[in-house]
């Protein structure tokens, strides 16, 4: 059998340019731009009250030794907002990394100063898998 040869040609190189994203803002209906709009504004949080590395400090060590579950504000802003509370277990720490047990089973870790406010989570709602955001 003999070898053939193969020669790939891309639209862009019969002279077709991809207009991106340009060609689908006309599929964006008034509802959806509403329902974005919406979204955002709801996406909004409130900032808690700013506590002391030693009350934070505090209230992580009693999470830790009775595996409670809490909720976490960063001491975060972004575009002019705090991020959205974690849901978490404090599962250890280690110089001055803080890991954490996500709710969906991720660890992630943090320090003391990144933590604007944490407060006592409602076990039920931990335990609760109706809840579950993935």
């Amino acid at each position: 059998m003999e070898p053939t040869s193969i020669t790939r040609i891309t639209p862009e190189q019969l002279g077709y340019r991809d207009r991106g994203i340009v060609k689908w803002l006309g599929m964006m209906l008034s509802d959806h731009s509403e329902a974005l709009k919406k979204e955002k504004n709801k996406l909004e949080v409130k900032a808690k009250e700013m506590m002391t590395e030693e009350e934070v400090a505090m209230v992580l060590q009693q999470a830790f030794a009775t595996k409670s579950p809490v909720l976490i504000q960063a001491n975060t802003i972004r575009d002019g907002n705090y991020y959205k509370d974690v849901e978490c277990k404090v599962a250890g720490y280690a110089e001055n990394q803080i890991y954490l047990c996500l709710k969906d089973g991720r660890v992630t870790s943090c320090t003391l100063e990144e933590i604007r406010n944490i407060e006592w989570m409602n076990p039920l709602n931990w335990y609760d898998n109706r809840n579950n955001e993935v």
